[in-house]
């Protein structure tokens, strides 16, 4: 399949290269920005609620932070990180409390979100900011066509770095990590990379690439990465068609680190570093019961090319066709910690063909995942004079390959097979959708937005080893969101939109069958009778999460000086939350609740002010709360005693955070200072104090000196102090793991431009 795709978009391509025989060779066409993300919203026009980065922006404020860092500053969104430092690790962005599995992440109007567990793993995209020209984030549901529902919002990165003028630029950054428990100051993290622009070849050509090499201690033990990045493109320009082709990825490796901390650990400089693989606290949850630490061979090797054609053509002056083929696959594996398996979930003995008598020990575990994505997705805009109506769809196909085996282990049969999988299964998922979107132009200062979106998606686990635990579910969902725009002068515009969308649950919410050796069972409906359980695999426990979603906002905007206010209500019923549970990855264990409430007010500003100071900032105000939502406590004879959760705030949602930005530049000087604030919120739905985040406030600084060589070739020095006032905090939790954020590190880089 992987071979006739390929094949597939070269043919496309050489068609496309060899179309249009009519141009002027002697025209030069500039590169223009093709709106590749069918959701991008543009302001006075759009009635949706977003936030963007543009390309100056994101490389002032990029060195070697993950994407989830980078966007932390817009409203409503914190973000954490595994290893501390949130750089070249796993790190998550939350927005309004929504964490990432529950955003639609699009690179390129291509969905990331893994389309069995939902999540994104910026690790898979190393250095991608490097190449990324704007990051588009939208705010409440039903914010993309397609891809996974946008239950919290979506992040749209748009990566077309191609530039009509040639250029080489080649870049080299340190990090320095403080650690305060030996009073050091150590080289932590070192990346370097070099990009290549071709300029206009031809008239009608452009080459892109981009190649890096990243490597960080980490700020927690053994959270070491090693990470190769690149990214190559090509563009060809013609009079109606603009077509692209990028690869981009990187293959990594990684010391494992996705368990938290106990709280109490925090303020302690030593302890607030550990890695364990797993810990149980006391009864009064002030003191450690039993902790088994990360292994130095607990890591993980991984590698995820991606491949796009992007092509734009314009039919008419009225009418352009827009089709995105894609193909992802990833594939890798990570050696964990096993003890606490025996020879029963470990599928040996003799029934097995593997005679033993006692239990293996100190097992390494060894768990694969190979992932296979492509799609297309066509998109047809007209422009029928008092408006713009888009017409699309969606057709992706995901396949996995999931096995598990010991990579080590004491006291294993003599007879055993090195190779032999402990558990194996194939997963899979078909989505297709259908779209409609309009923006009417009711008259010159309204703006009317209709959208209608069909979904089907299929899930299957097949091939189950030993267990047979195979199904097959569909869901099929109808999403419809309306807005509209009113521009009240050249000044202040307001707009009122109304979503109302559905989304499936994770595979891993339906079955974790990797878990399978721990105990994981199918979450379905089950028939118990004689002691024999059976399954009914047409009925999940887990329901489809629904929303009713109502945005309310203006917009004042007078040269650069801006000012938004945005109210939103969001209305769940059967919301997915997370319950303070995690399995035995870190994951949280997720659990609907029969209704709940998100209410808030987004306020944002900046302003250009004398001497070449620039302030900007954000506060979010929310109130998230359980409305209707019961834990089952016991049960006796037949009696099952429930726990009513109702009014209690929803895990992981602060109500208050704030973000304030001052830049000031004077002829080639720029320095930079921000602040975030980010309110305690809880890690379970129990609002237990001790399982709270507390607040916190973390103050980062910038300076930065270009220096011309000559014309066009510049020499660029920049300095950072991340955590300048050494802030002892936890960015997030999960029931009794709690994340800490690194101690005050620096980082010194040099670009230079030719």
């Amino acid at each position: 399949m992987r071979t006739y795709f390929l094949s597939f978009i070269v043919a496309l391509s050489c068609f496309f290269a060899t179309a249009q025989e009519k141009f002027d060779h002697d025209t030069v066409y500039h590169a223009e920005p093709v709106t590749i993300i069918a959701t991008h919203a543009s302001e006075r026009i759009s009635p949706v609620t977003f936030s963007n980065l543009n390309h100056s922006e994101i490389k002032q404020q990029y060195s070697t932070q993950d994407v989830p860092v980078l966007l932390s500053e817009l409203p409503s969104i914190t973000f954490y990180s595994e290893n501390g430092n949130g750089t070249g690790g796993y790190s998550y962005i939350t927005l309004r409390g929504f964490e990432q599995q529950r955003l639609s992440v699009m690179v390129n109007g291509v969905p990331q979100n893994d389309p069995e567990d939902f999540s994104v793993y910026w690790i898979d995209f190393p250095d991608l900011l490097g190449s990324t020209t704007n990051i588009q984030v939208q705010r409440g549901a039903g914010s993309a066509f397609y891809g996974p529902p946008a239950i919290g919002g979506s992040v749209n990165l748009l990566a077309v770095p191609f530039q009509p003028k040639p250029s080489v630029t080649l870049e080299s950054t340190l990090g320095f990590q403080e650690y305060g428990a030996t009073n050091t100051i150590v080289l932590s993290t070192r990346k370097y990379s070099a990009t290549f622009n071709s300029g206009l070849v031809d008239n009608r050509y452009m080459f892109y690439g981009r190649l890096g090499k990243f490597s960080t201690d980490g700020y927690r033990d053994k959270s070491w990465d090693d990470i190769n990045s690149y990214f190559v493109g090509i563009e060809r320009l013609d009079e109606t068609m603009t077509t692209r082709i990028h690869f981009y990825g990187g293959p990594f490796s990684d010391g494992l680190v996705y368990n938290g901390i106990p709280k109490f650990y925090n303020n302690d400089l030593r302890l607030r570093r550990s890695n364990y693989n797993y810990f149980e606290l006391n009864s009064t949850q002030d003191s450690i019961a039993y902790a088994s630490y990360r292994r130095p061979q607990e890591a993980e090797q991984f590698s995820q090319p991606h491949f796009e054609l992007l092509h734009e053509w314009k039919l008419s002056p009225n009418i352009t066709f827009n089709n995105t083929l894609f193909y992802i696959q990833g594939d890798g594996y990570y050696d964990y910690d096993g003890s606490g398996l025996d020879t029963s979930s470990l599928h040996l003995g003799s029934a097995y063909g593997f005679p033993t008598s006692t239990d293996p020990s100190n097992i390494l575990v060894r768990a694969f995942v190979g992932n296979k994505q492509w799609g297309w997705l066509p998109r047809l805009e007209i422009n029928h004079g008092t408006g713009v109506l888009t017409l699309g769809a969606e057709l992706r196909f995901h396949r996995s390959f999931h096995w598990g085996k010991i990579a080590y282990a004491e006291n294993l049969p003599m007879n055993y097979d090195p190779d032999y999988y402990i558990y194996e299964y194939n997963g899979g998922k078909n989505i297709i959708s259908i779209y409609g979107h309009e923006l009417y132009k009711l008259d010159d200062a309204t703006t009317l937005m209709t959208d209608l979106q069909f979904v089907y998606n299929r899930y299957f686990l097949e091939n189950e080893r030993f267990l047979n635990n195979n199904f097959s579910i569909p869901y099929f969902f109808l999403n419809p969101r309306m807005g509209i725009n009113y521009n009240v002068n050249e000044s202040i515009n307001t707009y009122l939109n109304l979503a109302y969308t559905s989304r499936e649950p994770r595979l891993k919410d339906l079955y974790s069958a990797e878990e399978s050796i721990w105990g994981s069972t199918p979450q379905f409906e089950a028939d118990t009778t004689g002691g024999i359980v059976k399954y009914n695999f047409s009925k999940p426990i887990a329901k489809p999460e629904h929303l009713f979603d109502l945005e309310i906002g203006g917009v004042y905007r007078v040269g650069q000086t801006m000012a938004s206010v945005n109210i939103f209500w969001m209305e769940f019923q059967d919301e997915l939350i997370k319950s303070g549970a995690v399995d035995i990855f870190g994951e949280p264990v997720m659990g609907n609740a029969d209704r709940s409430r998100h209410i808030g007010v987004e306020l944002q500003c900046q302003k250009e002010l004398a001497f070449g100071l620039a302030i900007s900032g954000n506060t979010t105000i929310s109130y998230n709360r359980l409305v209707s939502y019961s834990v089952v406590d016991s049960s006796s004879d037949g009696i099952v005693y429930k726990h009513n959760l109702g009014g209690n705030p929803i895990t992981g949602s602060p109500d208050f955070m704030a973000n304030l930005r001052l830049v000031h530049s004077i002829g080639e000087w720029k320095a930079s200072l921000d602040a975030k604030y980010v309110g305690s919120f809880y890690t379970d739905n129990t609002k237990n104090n001790l399982l709270k985040n507390e607040a916190y406030t973390v103050i980062n600084a910038m300076l930065s000196y270009r220096i011309t060589l000559g014309s066009g070739d510049f020499l660029t020095l920049r300095g950072e102090v991340r955590n300048l006032f050494d802030a002892l905090y936890t960015m997030s939790g999960e029931g009794e793991e709690f994340f800490p954020a690194a101690e005050r590190n620096y980082i010194l880089g040099i670009s230079l431009q030719l």
